[in-house]
């Protein structure tokens, strides 16, 4: 595979350079170039449609996803923590998860790794994080399983957003959805209570574990961590947490095994997720109890 593409190595046109801030240029520069090794040998249509799939609902052109998909690099990395350094080496880039399992948490000051949300293929890994001043990774990475990212170089993006509005449109809207995903996150816990933590802790779990779920039967979690960890990454005690557990089960929206949990009633626990008006949850539970 070549070191870098053509639109990768390419200089920025003059009337993009004035589009940009000084700042924002400076970070476009390449901090190395990609070693031979690091990539696969190419790319092909399973990736325009991860891209079509990446950017959606926005519908970039045909020539804009192969200028993407050209200039695009794959980067193996095994099971643990992301041993990439920042989102700028070895090219500032947008990182797409092509295959494998990743999580996004922090860890703590005794090096423990806190899962708060799981990503598969086709999720943004990271977005802003190499326009950041320095440059960084918005959220601790772990790989869960052996994974291949997906980079596609800043001074490709810009390139070809030049040219193509709807993946000015993408990037604008991914970008604002950051934002969002962010507060979402400090509002969970500044103010939303342990159940509805919990919910949407189950529904992001259940997403990322789409692809071996049987449409035909209920969904099930399998929890593999222990209460202690659950509990952490939704900021909690265990006992809370175990509460939280069986207020779900009384109300017939989930169903416990051990470390199996059942869904009964998605609708349900999407309510409890995400109540509307004080006391909402409550009444979340209370459909739940009368529907069972």
């Amino acid at each position: 595979m070549p070191a870098a593409s053509h639109s990768t190595a390419a200089a920025l046109s003059p009337a993009l350079r004035q589009r940009l801030a000084p700042a924002a240029i400076e970070t476009l520069q390449p901090t190395q170039a990609l070693r031979p090794g690091q990539g696969v040998p190419s790319l092909g249509e399973s990736d325009l449609a991860l891209l079509r799939q990446a950017f959606a609902p926005h519908r970039l052109r045909p020539d804009s996803l192969d200028r993407l998909r050209t200039g695009a690099v794959v980067l193996s990395q095994p099971i643990g923590m992301l041993g990439l350094p920042g989102p700028a080496q070895p090219l500032p880039c947008w990182w797409l998860l092509r295959r494998g399992r990743v999580s996004l948490g922090w860890v703590s000051d005794r090096g423990e790794f806190t899962e708060h949300h799981p990503l598969v293929p086709g999720d943004w890994l990271e977005v802003a994080g190499a326009l950041a001043q320095p440059p960084r990774w918005t959220d601790a990475v772990q790989c869960r399983t052996p994974v291949e990212l997906l980079a596609l170089p800043l001074r490709l993006l810009f390139e070809v957003a030049a040219d193509d509005p709807a993946l000015q449109q993408a990037m604008t809207a991914l970008l604002c959805g950051r934002v969002r995903e962010l507060a979402d996150t400090l509002r969970d816990v500044v103010s939303a209570d342990v159940p509805a933590r919990l919910a949407r802790w189950m529904l992001r779990r259940l997403k990322g574990d789409g692809d071996a779920l049987d449409p035909a039967a209920l969904p099930v979690l399998q929890l593999a961590d222990l209460k202690q960890t659950i509990a952490a990454q939704i900021g909690t005690t265990s006992e809370t947490f175990s509460r939280a557990l069986r207020r779900l089960q009384d109300a017939a929206i989930v169903q416990v095994d051990g470390y199996r949990v059942t869904l009964l009633d998605r609708e349900a626990l999407e309510r409890v997720a995400h109540p509307r008006g004080r006391g909402s949850a409550r009444q979340s539970f209370a459909r739940g109890r009368k529907a069972g």
